[in-house]
């Protein structure tokens, strides 16, 4: 019986970054960024799976969070409100949730600006 739970579970991990990578896909393309961020976001997806943190939150959001967390980290020009408007989805949710895979991938992402 276990390791029957235990297959069940490496499928349902593997359909979720199967899902994850071509939501990351579709929505950074719509951002119009590379591929080394959109490599970079889903590598941060999967560290995030892999510490189940997506428990509880709409997948949606962790995407978006791991394309900003990229979009700070390589200082790109886009902004939270960007992928806010882009899912049709309240910016302080995503923010948080932003906020949360930042600090459990213990990830400093520089502040907008900061070399202004």
């Amino acid at each position: 019986m276990f390791c029957y739970l235990f297959s069940v579970g490496k499928e349902s991990r593997a359909q979720t970054l199967q899902g994850g990578k071509r939501q990351i896909q579709q929505l950074g393309s719509q951002l119009q960024l590379n591929q080394h961020c959109l490599d970079t976001a889903f590598n941060f997806f999967k560290m995030v799976v892999s510490k189940h943190l997506t428990r509880g939150r709409k997948t949606e959001h962790v995407i978006a969070a791991c394309l900003y967390l990229v979009c700070r980290t390589e200082g790109t020009p886009h902004m939270l409100l960007d992928l806010s408007d882009l899912l049709q989805v309240n910016v302080y949710i995503l923010g948080k949730t932003f906020l949360l895979l930042a600090r459990e991938l213990c990830i400093n992402a520089p502040a907008i600006g900061e070399d202004l």
